[in-house]
Order: structure tokens, then sequence, then C-alpha cells
């Protein structure tokens, strides 16, 4: 038998990580499938990718907040500084990037949108949210059976694997429809404020099973690693996680933390800053190594 973790939206929140893979490998798993979302607004960075890399992490996905980070090294001279939102998602992915290697960088560049993986016969598609499109609200819980149907307009698979809505997940597509979709939640926070994921069960015969774990989580470690980190907006961050509130789109609250800390003059520093403009645009200029 073949027992697989997935996981997805960690969102820089490495002591959760740590923890779901500690729990998994003890039940067995020895093998991760990612389903996007690594960094922001946690302070995990570089370790986060290597956690997952040295964890024998064998699939990738491109997120929306991964897409946030290429994007705005692509374009970073469309920043509007008057638009709190975009200054934010600036800021975060500022923090990210100053620890993160060049080959890094180019890795979170390479992470396709979607991917396939077949398991002793039984074909698996895997994607952040929709196959093109990896934000967005299409694929809640509540949504027809039509929408859960586009994860399969590409595919021939029978099972789909999503993440992005931070909501455990396994249904039909619909009545009569064998095709089965599955999301096994988020290591960073649920909507009940703990981490889950699962282990995908594939037997040699292909017969397939899945197991969804939570885990609830003391935050101190993970916003001591933010203080000391000193994550750009922490007090938003330590909303999220100990309350369930997310600022992503809070534009009042980001506007007066942009303010409090000077974040548009932090960012206007450093995108004149010669040494990182030349690697912004080496990657924008795909003249990568």
């Amino acid at each position: 038998m073949k027992k697989i973790g997935l996981i997805s939206d960690i969102h820089g929140n490495a002591t959760a990580a740590r923890e779901v893979i500690q729990d998994a490998k003890q039940n067995g798993v020895d093998e991760f499938w990612f389903l996007g979302d690594l960094f922001m607004p946690g302070p995990g960075r570089s370790e986060l990718l290597h956690l997952l890399l040295e964890s024998n992490t064998t699939t990738f996905v491109k997120g929306n907040w991964d897409g946030c980070l290429t994007s705005v090294i692509e374009e970073y001279e469309t920043i509007n500084y008057g638009d709190p939102e975009e200054v934010f998602i600036f800021k975060l992915v500022h923090y990210v990037m100053k620890d993160l290697t060049e080959e890094e960088l180019k890795f979170m560049f390479n992470i396709p949108m979607t991917v396939e993986r077949e398991i002793y016969g039984v074909k698996f598609h895997l994607s952040h949210n929709l196959p093109e499109n990896f934000g967005g609200g299409d694929l809640i819980v509540q949504s027809p059976a039509e929408n859960f149907a586009k994860l399969f307009e590409y595919t021939d698979a029978q099972i789909a694997i999503y993440g992005h809505i931070h909501q455990p997940v396994m249904r039909r597509v619909g009545m009569g429809d064998e095709r089965v979709v599955i999301n096994p939640g988020a290591v960073s926070t649920t909507q009940n404020k703990d981490s889950s994921y699962s282990i995908l069960k594939v037997e040699e015969c292909g017969k397939w099973s899945i197991e969804f774990r939570n885990l609830i989580h003391n935050h101190k470690q993970d916003l001591i690693e933010a203080r000391r980190n000193d994550l750009s907006y922490y007090e938003l961050y330590e909303d999220t996680v100990l309350n369930h509130i997310h600022h992503t789109h809070d534009v009042e609250g980001i506007d007066k933390v942009n303010k409090k800390y000077n974040y548009v003059h932090d960012l206007k520093a450093w995108l004149s800053d010669e040494t990182m403009l030349t690697l912004m645009n080496k990657f924008r200029n795909k003249q990568l190594e």
C-alpha cells in the first residue's frame, strides 16, 4: 500500500507544517503532494521549502499566493502605492524575498498550475483551485456540480485533488457521476481554527481510500517566530492565527498598518535597489541559468 500525505495552504506557518508532517510520518506516510500556497502571510520562508523537499514532497502545484510572489517579481513596475492591498502584497513578498536564494526563487517560478499523478493505475489530477485559475470562490463547499466538473475538463483522471478553500471536502461531482473531488483542508488554519491534511491510501490492486486528519495547535511558537523574524503585518497575522479573522481584503486595517510602519517608504527603497532590480529583471526576462 502507498500512503501519500496531501497538504495544502501552509501560508508561512512553519510550526504547523512541521507538526503535520511529523503526524503524517508517524502514520506511515513517506511521500507528500503539496497543493499550493506555501508562503505568506506567516513567518516561514526558505526553511519551509527545505522542510517540504527534505520530507519527500514529490509534487507541487502553484497556489494563488505563490502566484503573487512571482507576479510581483515580474510586474514590480506596476505597483500602485495608493492601493493599501497592493502595498500589503508587495510588502509580504519583500519579506519573503529577503530570505530566498535565486535558486529557491527559480523553484517557485517553475511550479506548475496542474499535475497528474498515477499510482497503481489510479490517476489523480492536482491543482490549487480551477486548472486555469488558482484563485476565486468557484470551488467552495456549496458550489454546484458543474463547478467541480471543471476540474476534469483537461484530464481523464477519476479523482481531482485541490486546495484553496481551507476546508476538507470529499464528494462526487454529481448524482450518477463516478468522478471524485478531494480537498485536504489547510495546514495553516481551517474554518475550525485547527490544521487539517489527508492521507491518501492506494493499494496495489487499485483500491484507494482517504483519511482526513485534524491537529489542534498552540500557536505560541509560530508567533514567536513571527516576532523574531520581524514579520510584516504581525498584528494582522496574530489576529488571523488566534481568532481566524483574515485581513487580506481589510483595506482600512491594512492602511493603518502601512502608515504606522511607513511600509510605502520601505517598498520604494526596496524597488530602487539595483541588486534587487537586477535579480527581478532576470526573472522577468526569463534569463535564468
